[in-house]
């Protein structure tokens, strides 16, 4: 990436933390651990920065931007799918739509390209504290 592309990511990342912290000193009932469901967008933003912070923590030698994460959204659910080195993999689903046992914003681990596994939550997109165990690898 150049100096430019680098400065625009930086600068996006700093308006959305501002947003954020409009946000929350707007409406103090709002826990400070836990967003809001109309912030879906800066909470995807920063579970793709965890994870890409974690791939540089685990890969301090080599790390050349190799690896990236972004989302597709579907009915249900929002497929998390991270390249690394070319090659394109699910790393995670996250439901948009709350149904069954699972709420707006859980994180499912991948069962394949196409489906979730069912079983339970890995954790919520809209609880940054619940990134803690989501490493680059998986959810």
């Amino acid at each position: 990436m150049d100096t430019q592309t680098v400065q625009q990511i930086k600068n996006d990342i700093l308006a959305l933390q501002a947003k954020l912290d409009e946000i929350l000193a707007r409406d103090s009932s709002i826990k400070s651990d836990v967003m809001p469901e109309y912030d879906l967008d800066i909470a995807l933003t920063m579970y793709a920065d965890h994870l890409k912070a974690d791939y540089t923590k685990w890969n301090r030698d080599l790390c050349d931007n190799k690896f990236d994460v972004t989302f597709e959204r579907g009915r249900k659910f929002i497929k998390v799918v991270k390249t690394s080195w070319g090659s394109r993999s699910v790393h995670s689903f996250i439901c948009i739509q709350p149904h069954g046992k699972f709420q707006f914003g859980d994180i499912l681990k991948a069962a394949g390209w196409a489906a979730p596994a069912k079983n339970f939550a890995r954790g919520n997109v809209l609880n940054p504290s619940s990134y803690a165990n989501h490493k680059w690898t998986g959810a």
